[in-house]
């Protein structure tokens, strides 16, 4: 029977014991420090680098909470889904109801401008909006009502009401082709501000303006190539007003117009285009003595549709209009024409839009029929937290009215913020300021501060 010494070494020490022993006096081990205490240097660049390291991830936070829809190409600030604050509507039958309630106060610092006795007051606004949008895979039908009403505490006289009423429907005609038809009444109001109603010195009120609209379009996609058509027929009717204890027959002029377009839009790239457009418009007066005024406008337009992988998008529309009137010897107004847009989305928190337009418009005023209205325009819109909106806004525009050798050109800048408090209640603060930079002899320059605050519920 072998001896138990046979699994010793000659000294007697077991194997396994003799070989710790000469790993822990081999192995060189670190030097030990008391606990708590870190080097210098590596506590400094610790604290230099937890800045960013929580912007970091609360930058990773915000961006993950966006989900692929919040992403998508073209998807703006402004027209982002919210699902924990956008109101649900009802849906029921294959039809969703909104509604939505606000009312709030403001102040405006010159109540009718361009006036020498100029004064300030107080407001109340309130709004209401309702609608029906079926949720049908193919066809749609809609219907839509609103209304907007301001009481001004001292100056009665300048209170408005503006409200609308329409629906419309869609039949869809294989996978990219339509017929569309919509009808519309909206009340609205000329702002006593707008140059058509200023006069020299005299007083005024708010114009109120009954327009119809009708409105038959298609769209039919060949491949490549996307048509479309249109035909509006607009009945403006103007109310008459009474200033200062006399009757102001704005009524005069009233008019009938139908305007024709038609558009070719043909595809070179995914999101990149060419657009071809006419438009046509033939106006004509209701009342006998100012069958002169009725006139036949034509325009060409040619442009690009352009998508640089969502970020920036790009419509533009240059070309030419021509405008003749019945009146033998009243000149035609005619010049270039253009319309465009660009949306940039800076970051997915904060998108820029630019804007532009040239066109011809109706005038009120006796001695002019027509002006050409230059507008342009830059909005920021910045998601500064999930619920809280803030937006930007400066616009210029210029009116050249060509029969009494006036321009008038005026400037504004507008601050929103709005607070998306749940999905039924929103707070909103709108600051605006407008500016007469230019006007004809006669009529005074101005400025004009208006603050409003309202509270919105939704449903």
């Amino acid at each position: 029977m072998p001896s138990k010494l046979c699994e010793n070494n000659e000294e007697g020490w077991p194997r396994g014991e003799l070989r710790r022993i000469f790993i822990a006096m081999t192995t060189r081990k670190p030097p030990r420090r008391r606990p708590g205490l870190r080097s210098m240097p590596h506590r400094l660049a610790w604290i230099a680098g937890l800045p960013a390291l929580l912007l970091g991830a609360a930058e990773g936070s915000a961006q993950s909470s966006f989900s692929p829809e919040a992403t998508a190409r073209g998807v703006t600030v402004m027209t982002r889904q919210r699902p924990d604050y956008d109101p649900a509507g009802i849906r029921t039958g294959g039809v969703r109801l909104d509604a939505a309630l606000e009312g709030g106060i403001g102040y405006d610092s010159n109540l009718v401008p361009g006036i020498s006795n100029q004064r300030s007051g107080a407001f109340a606004e309130q709004g209401l909006s309702l609608g029906a949008q079926t949720d049908w895979t193919r066809h749609a039908i809609g219907l839509s009502a609103s209304q907007t009403t301001r009481q001004y505490f001292q100056d009665s006289d300048l209170n408005w009401n503006d409200w609308s009423l329409g629906g419309g429907a869609r039949y869809d005609i294989g996978r990219a082709s339509n017929i569309r038809l919509r009808y519309d009444h909206v009340r609205s109001h000329i702002d006593v501000d707008n140059y058509d109603l200023q006069d020299g010195n005299s007083g005024r009120v708010p114009v109120p303006v009954d327009t119809d609209i009708v409105q038959l379009a298609g769209t039919a996609a060949f491949n490549r190539l996307e048509l479309g058509s249109s035909v509006e027929y607009r009945r403006i009717r103007y109310q008459d007003v009474t200033v200062n204890g006399q009757r102001d027959t704005v009524s005069s002029n009233d008019y009938d117009t139908v305007i024709g377009e038609f558009t070719a839009d043909y595809s070179l790239l995914p999101g990149r285009s060419v657009i071809g457009l006419v438009r046509l418009q033939d106006i004509a007066y209701e009342r006998e003595g100012q069958s002169g005024r009725d006139s036949f406008t034509w325009e060409a337009q040619g442009g690009v549709r352009y998508d640089a992988n969502g970020l920036v998008r790009v419509r533009l529309l240059v070309g030419y209009r021509n405008r003749d009137y019945d009146e033998p010897g009243r000149k035609s107004l005619s010049g270039p024409a253009f319309e465009g847009e660009v949306s940039w989305a800076a970051t997915q928190l904060t998108t820029l839009t630019f804007s532009a337009q040239r066109s011809i418009e109706e005038s009120i005023r006796e001695s002019s029929v027509s002006y050409t209205r230059t507008a342009a325009r830059v909005r920021v819109d910045h998601e500064l937290l999930r619920n809280v909106i803030l937006s930007g806004e400066v616009r210029g525009e210029r009116r050249k009215y060509p029969q009494e050798g006036g321009t008038v050109s005026d400037g504004i800048a507008l601050v929103e913020g709005r607070y998306l408090i749940n999905r039924n209640l929103a707070l909103v603060a709108t600051y605006q300021h407008t500016e007469r930079l230019e006007a004809p002899e006669g009529i005074r320059e101005y400025g004009r501060d208006q603050v409003l605050l309202r509270l919105r519920m939704a449903l």
